[in-house]
């Protein structure tokens, strides 16, 4: 079997290190999200803590629903109160049972729950076919035969549940005790992880130490020997297959190319003299180059210099060398090109001097008829802007007649918000006693409430005996309390009942007020839309006219505008022709072969 290489054992070290921290991390993650609040463990331990709270008080228990019936012959005028409170408790219970029904339970508990829903429906089939037809009859002696057959239910029911309470406690303390098995397993498994991990650490780091670290140290000590120029010893470690087998080998290639280099050194010597020689004819060959090009710049400086003195007959006939002879054929043929050039521009001068005096002479024509039309149009501009101040004074005066009606009206107006402000002030009271009848019904709410609790602690003191004989009397006198309060409350209801009745009287006679009222703004409101149909048409006039006036003006700005580009057009056309003698004169310095420059200069000062 071959030997692993360095990055070989690096990455089986890294393997086995991630394979390590996963395992590790994979204990620990399964750890916490066991152990942790809401986990497996935690949500069995609450499941069984919530059934008992199911369980103790309702929905799963039906005492209250046993005291909501016993209510029923003493309360026949609650019939629809009560029957409402029934369903909900009935809804109550199912929801809650079809809750436990998805959850794993242990078989007792699950027992006593089919146990209890036996008689939890013939409870409630009692209730159906017997009470509550009687209780919307208003049989008071249906009620009772009905309370009797209940109370046979609920006593077989209460049975269920008090082994059902037992049960669901022994439940939670296995749940407890299971959780603590559990976790000590889970700490196993964190400890087993951990030791596999510190061997895989320490393992690692003794075969690096074996395989890397000392090679390395090896060839430090060599390559330093090289570094002080000794080269006769063989480089080490070169016949291992892995990394430092390569850096040996790479280290034997550099000794030897100083090896090689010291045997090249000599040839280079040799070579360097012969070069020296190739140098100096190359130097003679460079200085006849030389002289041949002083010979060309001297003649294209000469036909340069008769360019720049305006004189374009200049022609170059001494030949060049091979290589710059085109050169000085493409010179000669720029001469001849530029004259033929120059000789065209003195002919478009001529004709642009022609073109320019006639455009100037129309120019000044066309200057003086505008300047006759800005006249007339800003004369017409100003009476216009007379009229357009009158009707714009028309204008206004309706303006100040439509504000004093809509004064008049806002006067009346606010009278009719006057007259609103009451009718809310009396709606705030009735709100405020619709209140107080809320307030009044928790009152009544809060005295049932309290007839229920004293009926359940008499039904306590009773289970308790000769001991729950004083808190049976005191449950009965706090019935009693509480039916006198319902019986006070249900008279404030009646007087507040009345109050809102003539709150809602006066609440009338005060509409019928803002009624009037807001006829009498209807009026003042025609009125005005009258008065603004003769205000927008007096203004409708007005923009009309500035509109008008707008135009004309526009149209003086313009004419205005044409005389000033008219004079901007005439001046160009003045600059134009004395530009076109300047271009004239300029050329005049040109010496050409067909046209000489003393028959150019007349020409163009006509």
């Amino acid at each position: 079997m071959p030997a692993l290489r360095i990055s070989g054992v690096l990455n089986l070290f890294a393997v086995l290190l991630v394979c390590g921290f996963a395992l590790t991390t994979g204990a620990a993650v399964y750890a916490l999200q066991t152990l942790r609040v809401g986990g497996p463990i935690s949500q069995q331990q609450t499941e069984a803590q919530v059934l008992l709270a199911d369980i103790l008080p309702p929905p799963l228990y039906l005492v209250e629903a046993m005291m909501t019936a016993q209510r029923g012959p003493a309360e026949p005028d609650q019939a629809r109160a009560l029957g409402a409170t029934l369903e909900r408790l009935r809804g109550e219970y199912d929801a809650r049972r079809q809750y436990w029904t998805g959850n794993p339970l242990s078989p007792e508990i699950n027992a006593d729950l089919d146990r209890s829903d036996a008689e939890v429906t013939k409870f409630w089939s009692v209730v159906d076919q017997q009470y509550l037809p009687a209780l919307r009859a208003g049989d008071v002696a249906g009620m009772q035969a009905a309370v009797v057959t209940l109370g046979g239910h609920y006593q077989a029911h209460r049975a269920v549940i008090d082994t059902l309470a037992v049960d669901s406690a022994a439940y939670a303390d296995a749940q407890v005790v299971s959780a603590g098995v559990l976790t000590q397993r889970i700490y196993i498994l964190l400890g087993i992880t951990s030791v596999l991990m510190l061997v895989v650490v320490v393992g690692g780091i003794v075969s690096l130490r074996g395989r890397v670290v000392r090679p390395v140290l090896s060839m430090t000590g060599y390559m330093g020997e090289l570094a002080g120029g000794h080269y006769e010893q063989d480089v080490p470690h070169q016949g291992r297959s892995d990394e430092i087998g390569d850096m040996a080998r790479s280290v034997g290639v550099f000794r030897q190319a100083v090896l090689d280099r010291r045997a090249a050194r000599q040839q280079q010597d040799d070579l360097d003299a012969r070069t020296q020689q190739e140098r100096a004819e190359h130097n003679a060959r460079t200085q006849d180059e030389s002289r041949q090009r002083e010979q060309i710049v001297s003649a294209l400086d000469a036909g340069l210099r008769a360019l720049a003195e305006g004189d374009l007959r200049y022609n170059i006939d001494d030949a060049f060398p091979a290589e710059f002879e085109q050169l000085r054929l493409n010179f000669n043929r720029s001469l001849r090109a530029l004259e033929q050039t120059i000789s065209q521009v003195v002919s478009g001068a001529l004709a642009v001097d022609g073109s320019a005096r006639e455009i100037s002479a129309a120019s000044d024509d066309l200057s003086r008829r505008t300047e006759q039309q800005a006249a007339g149009l800003e004369q017409t501009a100003a009476a216009l802007d007379e009229v357009t101040a009158t009707i714009r004074q028309t204008a206004d005066s309706a303006g100040e007649a439509q504000t004093a009606v809509s004064q008049s009206r806002l006067a009346v107006g606010q009278s009719s918000s006057v007259a609103d402000q009451a009718i809310t002030a009396i709606g705030r009271i009735d709100k405020s006693s619709r209140q107080i009848a809320q307030i009044i019904s928790v009152i009544d709410e809060i005295a049932f409430q309290t007839n229920l609790l004293a009926l359940n602690a008499g039904v306590e003191a009773a289970r308790a005996g000769d001991a729950g004989r004083g808190f049976a009397v005191v449950a009965s006198e706090v019935r009693a309390l509480a039916q006198r309060s319902a019986e006070a409350a249900r008279e404030i209801k009646g007087l507040i009942t009345e109050s809102n009745d003539n709150v809602q009287s006066g609440v009338g006679l005060v509409t019928q007020v803002g009624e009037a009222l807001t006829g009498v703004v209807e009026h003042f409101t025609r009125i005005e839309e009258l008065v603004q149909h003769i205000a927008k048409a007096a203004s409708e006039q007005a923009q009309g006219v500035d509109q008008v006036n707008t135009a004309v003006n526009h149209m003086d700005q313009v004419t205005q505008q044409n005389a000033a580009m008219v004079e901007q057009t005439t001046a160009a056309t003045h600059n134009l022709s004395r530009e076109a003698l300047q271009l004239g004169r300029l050329v005049e310095g040109f010496r050409l072969g067909n046209q000489p420059a003393q028959r150019t200069a007349p020409r163009l000062a006509a």
